[in-house]
């Protein structure tokens, strides 16, 4: 380890090992539609709170999708789901990113559970709804619940709210170190992963 990497230990760490602990941190690949989704995020003119009228999913289903990113990322210290638009953020991504076979599974997840009355259940009874769906051995229901976590997950991070006040942004991650001898840096003029 050269002098450079014992003074700066941000430094040790590459690219790759940084994507590949976000994906870690995440639990699943994000789609190309919820990517799609987020970039486009800032357009939808739909009021945040409770007074939200989805534009694409029904009523019922925009009620569960509010309810289970509530489940998600409840409101405490910081904003909750709900308080920085995630639901919006998801009848967005439905109404015109997914692909025909992601809003069957995502519009007959949401049918099921309102069938099952579970946006009139108390916040517990949801959690505990949600944990024996996570639990079952149905894979179209954890297909269902990893898209809603998928896209729960990757609103809640990219709302503005939350990137300006909750999380600290660095866009070049590790100290700048200017002016240092060839030598400690193993002889490499130009930034490689280590």
């Amino acid at each position: 380890m050269s002098s450079l990497d014992e003074k700066n230990p941000a430094l040790m760490m590459n690219r790759r090992e940084a994507i590949k602990r976000t994906a870690m941190m995440l639990g699943v690949a994000v789609s190309a539609s919820t990517i799609a989704g987020c970039m486009d995020g800032g357009s939808s003119d739909s009021a945040v709170g409770t007074n939200w009228s989805p534009d694409f999913l029904s009523k019922a289903q925009g009620q569960v999708a509010r309810a289970l990113a509530n489940v998600i990322f409840p409101k405490t210290d910081t904003p909750g789901a709900i308080d920085v638009g995630v639901p919006q953020m998801m009848d967005l991504v439905y109404g015109k990113y997914m692909d025909d076979e992601e809003k069957t599974l995502f519009a007959g997840g949401l049918d099921g559970l309102s069938a099952a009355g579970f946006a009139d259940l108390s916040e517990t009874d949801q959690a505990a709804a949600v944990t024996t769906m996570a639990d079952s051995m149905d894979a179209t229901d954890k297909a269902f619940l990893r898209k809603v976590r998928e896209l729960t997950i990757t609103g809640y991070f990219n709302s503005e709210e939350v990137c300006k006040n909750v999380t600290t942004y660095d866009p070049i991650p590790g100290s700048y170190v200017a002016c240092v001898p060839i030598s400690e840096t193993g002889n490499v003029i130009m930034s490689e992963p280590r």
